[in-house]
């Protein structure tokens, strides 16, 4: 690869290198004896990037528990880290609502395309380049396995059940200057690739 403005070939920050921005603002509960998260997050987000965007992805890695989902299905039934470990276990996001705020906190219902592990969000006007911002909220809410991944799971003790929670909340997925959308759908063995924030 030749370099650029960005990225120089050695894989370098450029002189014109960015980087999207995404935080996040979340409001949750747990309810241990449905055994279930649900909240609302509201997520700024900023396109620092040269171009403007029409449409917005985010990453719903919970879904990798719903029934029919790509990395489910290469998921072995017994003898696996994974959610459903020999069980049958439906899980994934149910999305209530996908929204973008206003500046004056007016919310409009956005198109939304849920793909496996992905959810696309289409915007009704491109968000501009070089530091456009705006405000989504989603509602979600999911059923927490009793084994995930090696990053969530509930343990019973006989003081009750201790829930370990970890990457479960719909984040933005990255935008670079290398592959634009990063979107691969989440299998389970693998890492995160995420804007800060």
């Amino acid at each position: 690869r030749s370099g650029n403005q960005y990225r120089s070939a050695s894989g370098k920050p450029g002189h014109a290198y960015w980087q999207n921005r995404a935080d996040y603002n979340i409001d949750v509960a747990l309810n241990e004896k449905l055994k279930t998260i649900s909240g609302t997050e509201v997520i700024t987000y900023t396109n620092n990037s040269p171009d403007d965007l029409e449409f917005l992805w985010l990453q719903l890695d919970q879904n990798l528990y719903k029934q029919g989902s790509g990395g489910l299905t290469s998921v072995p039934l017994a003898g696996s880290r994974s959610g459903n470990k020999g069980q049958q276990f439906d899980g994934g996001y149910a999305i209530k609502a996908a929204k973008l705020v206003d500046e004056s906190g007016k919310e409009m219902e956005l198109n939304c395309m849920i793909d496996h592990t992905r959810m696309q969000l289409m915007l009704p006007e491109p968000l501009k380049a070089g530091g456009g911002s705006l405000k989504l909220k989603i509602e979600f809410s999911f059923i927490v396995p009793d084994y995930g991944s090696d990053r969530m799971g509930i343990l019973e003790t006989s003081n009750g059940m201790i829930f370990s929670i970890a990457q479960w909340y719909p984040r933005m997925c990255v935008y670079d200057d290398i592959s634009g959308w990063n979107t691969t759908p989440y299998t389970g063995p693998a890492e995160f690739y995420l804007e800060y924030g």
